[in-house]
This record gives structure tokens, sequence and C-alpha cells, in this order.
């Protein structure tokens, strides 16, 4: 991938009242039971996103611990890998929506339906207008750690590799409006 190129599988950003909603779309070739086990148990989520304690119930916690290796990007520090968010609404297994990060209006709703043999996976996330400077970040971050969902769905974990995440980003920003 060059650094101008995205891949088919790019999320989409659109333009709302307060900032924006980012959209993602994939099939995942697992049903719908491993998806959601992914996205909602800490074993899952450590596999592609972060370390998890997870409250799966409305008002519940979902504190992440993002284990990326050490870089300049993201020094090794406590304050910049952890993140505290709230879960807002459970419906098991098709309707996972919670906060992400310090502001309540960033809100990630994850939609799975059974699709054949597999899943339709849908992300939004809404960004807050605060957030203009980060929506690239924001953009290749879901995009990078959503490649890991096949493998997390059966228990293995992704690594993540700085260049390929960077390749992302400077492709996501290449497309960015003001």
């Amino acid at each position: 991938m060059t650094t101008s190129t995205l891949p088919a599988e790019a999320g989409h950003l659109v333009r709302i009242e307060g900032g924006w909603e980012l959209r993602f779309e994939r099939r995942l070739r697992h049903d719908i039971e491993r998806v959601w086990a992914a996205l909602t148990t800490p074993e899952g989520l450590a596999c592609w996103l972060a370390e998890a304690k997870l409250e799966l119930e409305p008002g519940g916690e979902m504190s992440l611990n993002f284990r990326q290796p050490d870089h300049e990007f993201m020094p090794d520090t406590p304050e910049r890998r952890r993140q505290s968010n709230t879960v807002l609404e459970v419906v098991p297994p098709r309707l996972f929506r919670h906060t992400f990060g310090s502001n309540p209006d960033s809100v990630v709703t994850w939609r799975l339906t059974p699709d054949g043999d597999g899943t339709h996976l849908s992300l939004t996330h809404v960004i807050p207008e605060s957030w203009r400077d980060a929506r690239r970040n924001v953009l290749s971050g879901w995009h990078y750690h959503m490649e890991g969902l096949d493998d997390a769905a059966l228990g293995r974990r992704r690594l993540w590799v700085w260049d390929e995440w960077f390749a992302l980003r400077d492709a996501y920003g290449a497309t960015l409006e003001d």
C-alpha cells in the first residue's frame, strides 16, 4: 500500500452536527457468537484491540490498556496507554455501544448480523468536533485494529506494526477535508 492509497475496506467519515461519524463495514468468516466474543470479552479484546476489564451491562466500565510496542508517537506511559469507557447498550449478540475515551460524546456502536456462514459487522464511531486533529489517527487506528478481528475470533493475537499503521494514517490524512 502506498501512503496515498486506501484499501477497499477503508472506513468513511461523514460530517454530522457536532463532529463526524466514522463508519466501517466488514464481513468476517466466523459465526456471530465468535465475533461477539471477540468484541465483548477481555480475552477477545486482548487479541485485537487492548487488554480489557469489562462489565458488560449498561453503565458498566470498559477499561482498556493498549499494548502497542513503545514508539515516540506513543511512549510507554500509563496515561497514554489506558482508557476508561462506559458501556451504554448491550443486546447480545447483535449490538454493543460504548463511549470511547474521556469525551462522553465519543460513542462507538458495533452491530452484528448473521451473513451466511459468517457475520456482517458494522462499526460507527461518533467523533466530537474537539477531535478534529485526531480524525486520521482514529480512522487508521480502527482500520488497523479491525484487521485483527478474524484472528481474534479464533483466539489469536495480532501484533502491532507501527509502519503499517503510519501508512494507513498517511493515506487517511490525504483524504480528509477541513
